[in-house]
């Protein structure tokens, strides 16, 4: 239809008739970053990470320097943007970790953003490393968490001299404003910088996104997967399969980047027959695969991972019923909504589905969103539904970043204020309800 648009924002605007005329226009998003390239530009490409001679993916164009394109200080300004929602959502926590410290002074805010939950865990397999079999230690096992944060702890302590629980706090920090970063990036390429700046504003001051300065794995692994989907939509094949390799030894679900990689890839390696996305398929699941190997040569078993779960209470595979059970138990009655892991999954599972509908909404709407982000979206909102607690549930769903863009995509640009405000009391609260639970835990059934 000529002339229509979509809402996608001005870096991905769908062209009319005339526009798609010829091959040798330039488009540009408000940054000024360019999302097209001439043909004689196309065939100049060579170096790098970057294949001469490759097409348009999905309607991305690759990065070339154009001879209108403006220089790194622009780009590095951009980025400022997402980097200052981050440093802005911080306040919140701040703000929670001091509520907590004044109801109980005895509180230590460093012990609780860098040695609570799952950080004690992470804090203690970069210390010790992991056990030579699989016991339980106690309350479950080291096995359930994979070993690319504990590195980066213990690489932070060597580096700093700092101790393992601070330095986890600071690794975390380092990782979520790297996943702001990423996820502005990727959100870019598909709907524009407008879209992305309330992504990663919906993203930073979400219910749970608190853990981004505590020792937990959503930083990490968001900066992996953003920067792996950013780099596929680019063409950037070694780089995305590299940060797939993170991604996967980040999280168990994380195996879903290197299946978007697979996705991507596969098709230009047939019908292109080129050299890097072929590299790429083969680099893609080494991490996954050594980490196998490394499982069964210590435990006999390449799947100590997923048995670790059984150390966990009880904890089996429930086939992703959980949250739809906690959704369930709230048609109850008032009286279920006391019950707040049912609350917080029940949510979840409303967050994801809303958010998917408005993801299709925009691809029917116009928005050419590339397979591997569905595959990405898909396979993480399976990864949130696994569980066998709920008390997790709505913090797995954050990783499912694609959905932010379609909150950001359907909410009105004038709403976007009343929205981050209420997501950031509810960030605070939350904080609160959790910080108190590390002095008594009988307070509250809640745990990241």
């Amino acid at each position: 239809m000529a002339g229509a648009t979509t809402r996608a924002g001005p870096g991905r605007a769908a062209v009319g008739t005339s526009e798609m005329a010829t091959d040798s226009s330039l488009t540009h998003d408000r940054d000024g970053l360019t999302t097209g390239v001439t043909p004689t530009e196309r065939e100049g490409v060579n170096g790098g990470d970057l294949e001469a001679g490759a097409p348009v993916l999905d309607g991305l164009a690759e990065p070339v320097d154009a001879p209108g394109r403006r220089g790194g200080s622009a780009q590095l300004a951009a980025l400022a943007r997402p980097l200052g929602y981050f440093l802005l959502s911080r306040v919140a926590v701040l703000f929670a970790a001091l509520v907590s410290k004044w109801i109980f002074p005895n509180l230590s805010i460093p012990n609780v953003l860098g040695d609570s939950w799952d950080g004690g865990w992470y804090n203690h397999i970069a210390q010790f490393g992991y056990p030579d079999r699989l016991v339980n230690e106690g309350t479950g096992s080291s096995w359930a968490f994979l070993p690319a944060f504990p590195a980066a702890i213990r690489f932070c302590v060597a580096l700093t001299g700092l101790s393992y629980s601070h330095a986890a706090i600071v690794v975390s920090f380092l990782c979520g404003a790297a996943s702001a970063v990423a996820i502005w990036l990727a959100v870019r390429e598909v709907f524009g910088a407008d879209i992305a700046d309330r992504s990663v504003l919906f993203y930073v001051f979400f219910p749970t996104s608190f853990v981004l300065s505590m020792a937990y794995t959503e930083g990490l692994f968001l900066a992996a997967a953003g920067f792996s989907l950013w780099a596929l939509s680019r063409r950037y094949w070694i780089t995305a399969s590299v940060f797939a390799v993170v991604a996967s030894l980040t999280r168990s679900f994380g195996l879903v980047v290197v299946v978007c990689v697979a996705v991507a890839a596969l098709p230009v390696v047939v019908r292109e027959r080129k050299i890097r996305p072929l590299v790429a398929l083969g680099i893609a699941p080494l991490g996954f695969i050594a980490w196998l190997a490394y499982s069964w040569n210590r435990t006999g078993t390449a799947l100590a991972s997923f048995k670790a779960e059984d150390y966990w209470g009880g904890a089996h595979f429930v086939w992703f019923m959980t949250p739809f059970r906690s959704l369930r138990n709230l048609f109850g009655g008032v009286h279920a909504f006391k019950v707040a892991p049912d609350v917080l999954a029940g949510c979840a599972v409303v967050f994801a589905a809303v958010g998917l509908v408005w993801l299709v909404q925009a691809q029917l709407k116009g928005v050419r969103i590339p397979l591997f982000w569905w595959v990405f979206t898909l396979g993480s909102i399976i990864g949130m539904l696994s569980p066998y607690w709920p008390t997790s549930i709505l913090r797995y769903s954050m990783a499912v970043f694609p959905l932010f863009a379609g909150y950001a995509w359907k909410i009105r640009p004038s709403w976007t204020g009343g929205v981050v405000g209420a997501l950031a009391v509810s960030q605070g609260a939350l904080a609160v309800m959790l910080f108190v639970a590390i002095v008594h835990p009988q307070a509250t059934l809640l745990a990241p």
